[in-house]
């Protein structure tokens, strides 16, 4: 039963030319941060001190959607994850790899 539901609804959104069968089940879908709830992007602000948000992308994370807000605060870079009802549920800095690269043992 659950596969003709799927088949129908894979059919529905192929005849309407709104998805093909990637994009159905693509994990994460870019959106502007315009399109972000004002909940979600309070969260997020309050969750890093002086971010500057610059990207968003939404999921469906366990059945529940998850907004995936990236910045920058202090010269550094974050990845912040956040429910739709403005529950911070991960805040993740990116490591800055740059400086270990650039001091190679090799001379």
């Amino acid at each position: 039963m659950k596969l003709f539901s799927v088949l129908g609804i894979m059919m529905i959104l192929g005849l309407a030319g709104c998805a093909t069968v990637d994009e159905l089940f693509e994990k994460d879908q870019e959106i502007p941060l315009s399109e972000v709830p004002a909940p979600v992007l309070a969260a997020a602000q309050s969750a890093v001190e002086g971010i500057v948000l610059t990207d968003a992308e939404v999921e469906v994370e366990k059945g529940q959607i998850v907004y995936e807000l990236e910045g920058t605060a202090g010269g550094k870079e974050y990845e912040i994850e956040v429910a739709a009802d403005g529950k911070v549920l991960e805040v993740e800095q990116d490591a800055d790899d740059d400086d270990d690269h650039d001091h190679d043992d090799d001379d």
